[in-house]
């Protein structure tokens, strides 16, 4: 028996559950924040709730070849260690090589979900839809998804996640495909290429998914030739070794920012010190243009290098439909065979849903709204620092709500583009700032595993931190610089504040 079945499913339509957090979802979010409701709050009890077979979320679904874009020391929940580089006292240590696989990331969402289960104050139900809520009975439907049965609970908060990550292996192809193209999820690339039936691929996308994608045909030896990559709009990618280095020479990113005229020329210095790269093109080196999407793929330098290896770069927007042998796109089309041609899927039509609007609030009257980043690109930080604050600061939401930043769209604006790397490093120091301030909040963040900066995970420790803080670095003095340039207007190419009332 594993532990997702501990709780059976009621088959009684009258029977109904009653706890403190009923919570929608069983991913990255979802899990980090039970964990830290668990821990905080000695007497709050969680139903836990998911559509998928057990926890993990996407994790469930992803490709065979998928590892953690950051380090495993700080991915996941506090109360549970995933990093494998320890040091003699068993602590994790940051390691820019120790990324969990997705099979490893699964299992360790097992454990802690066993975990959970082990306080006495936690069920949790799999193969669920969250349908509806009753508001005469003040009861939540939750539905099985095959034998139909229903339960009712009734809870004293429903925390749902706003955010879909919704992986190419969960959903039918975004545009419409010829039934004879070989139109693949990237989960198939491996089998694909063991198949020998092929002898041209086509990778749709250039996201982390798609950068993975060509990096395994290449690694599983299909010449450069043999690949075309379809990139509707090229990206900056972090490079996890170039961060690695730079840290490991106790400096610090945020003074790279402050010195910069705009946020176009920020990026060419991340590039300049090795922490970010891009896969230029010929008219990119002719017009000094530079890549204006950034959601955060990160890669290590020599994948960045295979990538970069590839010819056969299609820049002709969007890919609107594959026909029987002609692939249509918003600037033009590109001829195929068929016969010997797998089509790889690594395509995204949204956001995954982190565009959350300007109005969008995480504390509402009987409701928590996960999904939001407070922490620059880390779910994992974000869900346990909101069940902090659920813990710490009671029942006052507009307290709670005040002590989180994250991007929003405004103004036709959608947090994908480069000045939006920017704003994130700036919301998280408004967001620490306001933490800082809540009894307990310091140790809270400085005490979790799921944020990077914990003393810890690094050599040093404590001693390490307040040099990088306060030594010649000024980490501190920087965010603060960092802030004010922001509200200032400081960068020519940045004409907001991200939501923020400054």
């Amino acid at each position: 028996m594993t532990p997702r079945d501990t709780a059976e499913f009621p088959s009684d339509d009258t029977a109904h559950l009653e706890c403190d957090y009923l919570v929608v979802g069983a991913g990255t979010s979802g899990m980090a924040f039970t964990d830290t409701i668990l821990t905080e709050n000695p007497t709050a009890t969680v139903v836990m709730v998911d559509r998928n077979q057990g926890p993990g979320g996407h994790w469930q679904h992803v490709y065979p070849f998928c590892k953690l874009h950051q380090t495993s020391c700080n991915y996941g929940v506090n109360s549970l260690k995933m990093g494998k580089s320890r040091n003699c006292k068993g602590k994790e240590r940051y390691d820019v090589n120790d990324r969990a696989t997705g099979a490893e990331v699964v299992e360790y969402y097992e454990q802690a979900l066993a975990n959970f289960h082990q306080t006495g104050r936690f069920q949790s139900f799999f193969d669920v839809d969250y349908e509806s809520f009753d508001e005469k009975q003040n009861l939540h439907l939750i539905r099985r998804h095959k034998g139909g049965d229903s339960i009712s609970v009734k809870c004293r908060k429903l925390v749902r996640i706003h955010n879909n990550v919704e992986v190419p292996s969960m959903r039918k192809p975004i545009i419409p495909v010829h039934q004879d193209a070989h139109f693949v999820p990237v989960n198939d690339v491996p089998k694909g290429v063991k198949s020998g039936n092929y002898n041209k691929y086509i990778v749709f996308g250039c996201g982390k998914t798609g950068a993975d994608a060509v990096v395994q045909l290449l690694r599983m030896g299909v010449d450069q030739s043999k690949i075309t990559w379809i990139v509707s709009r090229d990206v900056w990618y972090f490079l996890r070794d170039g961060l690695a280095d730079f840290w490991g020479s106790n400096k610090h990113i945020l003074p790279v920012m402050n010195q910069e005229k705009s946020i176009k020329d920020v990026f060419l210095a991340w590039e300049k010190n090795g922490i970010a790269g891009r896969i230029e093109n010929a008219d990119h080196q002719k017009t000094g243009e530079i890549p204006r999407i950034f959601k955060g793929p990160t890669m290590d330098k020599e994948e960045l290098a295979l990538m970069q290896s590839i010819k056969n770069v299609v820049r002709m927007g969007r890919a609107t439909s594959v026909d029987a042998n002609t692939i249509a796109f918003e600037k033009g089309s590109l001829p195929y065979d068929p016969a010997d041609t797998l089509l790889v899927d690594c395509m995204v039509d949204n956001l995954y849903g982190y565009n959350f609007d300007k109005d969008f609030q995480i504390f509402e009257a009987d409701k928590i709204n996960l999904g939001p980043v407070t922490f620059v690109f880390n779910a994992s930080a974000s869900g346990a620092h909101i069940a902090f604050l659920e813990c710490a600061l009671g029942e006052d939401d507009a307290a709670k709500n005040d002590c989180c930043f994250f991007l929003r769209e405004e103004d036709g604006r959608t947090p994908d583009g480069i000045e939006y790397m920017v704003g994130q490093f700036y919301l998280q120091n408004k967001t620490t700032e306001k933490l800082m301030a809540v009894k307990g909040g310091s140790r809270f963040f400085f005490k979790s595993r799921t944020n990077l900066l914990a003393p810890s995970h690094h050599k040093g420790g404590m001693f390490k931190l307040l040099w990088v803080m306060f030594g010649p670095q000024q980490g501190a003095a920087e965010g603060k610089k960092l802030t004010q340039k922001v509200e200032a207007k400081g960068f020519q190419d940045l004409n907001h504040t991200f939501g923020v009332t400054a």
